[in-house]
């Protein structure tokens, strides 16, 4: 049984999805494009990354702190809404960059690496990012009718969407402790694919 907030938002869930992709993709090449110099600096750091692992602990924290911040800054503004859909497209091209270097690093087991890497570390953030943009863009179709029929139920829709902004950065809060305590243990644990 599909949720009803999934199958009323279909078409934007498919274009944040596909956006999602084509960052992906470009990231891919925007890897392929680099100096063999910066590609060579990068296989170097993949070479430590077991000790990385064994020695470092997942600190997204403040991170996210300012990320969420800035994205309810944004999303209350109603004219943010441009700039958190770029942001998506942007994580997008940050996780397709990853994907590359790791196949590049050691061909198809570091593609397989790369997806468990950024299924672990992103798809949560991801997930939080899309349900807070299809919000904002709810949120700003209500207000522009509220000011344009002036009926009174501005601060209605500010306070519902900052609630909104509030869950989701609890949910991430809440995921970035479960990858500071079992993030890197998780991941050292696929090492073998490398």
């Amino acid at each position: 049984m599909k949720l009803k907030w999934t199958s009323s938002n279909k078409t934007l869930l498919k274009f944040l999805i596909s956006l999602l992709f084509i960052g992906i993709i470009t990231g891919i090449i925007v890897y392929i494009k680099q100096p063999s110099i910066i590609k060579t600096s990068i296989i170097n750091e993949l070479d430590l990354l077991d000790i990385t692992l064994k020695e470092a602990r997942q600190n997204n924290f403040i991170y996210h702190l300012i990320i969420f911040s800035i994205i309810i800054l944004l999303s209350l503004s109603v004219v943010g809404l441009p700039i958190m859909i770029f942001y998506l497209f942007y994580e997008g091209i940050s996780s397709g960059f990853l994907i590359a270097s790791f196949f590049h690093y050691k061909k198809v087991p570091g593609l397989f690496y790369a997806g468990i890497f950024t299924l672990i570390n992103k798809l949560i953030f991801y997930l939080i990012i899309i349900y807070l943009i299809i919000g904002t863009i709810r949120y700003s179709k209500k207000m522009i009718i509220s000011f344009k029929t002036k009926n009174n139920l501005i601060q209605e829709h500010v306070f519902l969407m900052f609630i909104k902004n509030i869950f989701g950065l609890i949910i991430m809060l809440l995921y970035d402790i479960f990858l500071f305590y079992l993030g890197n243990k998780i991941l050292a644990y696929f090492l073998f694919l490398l």
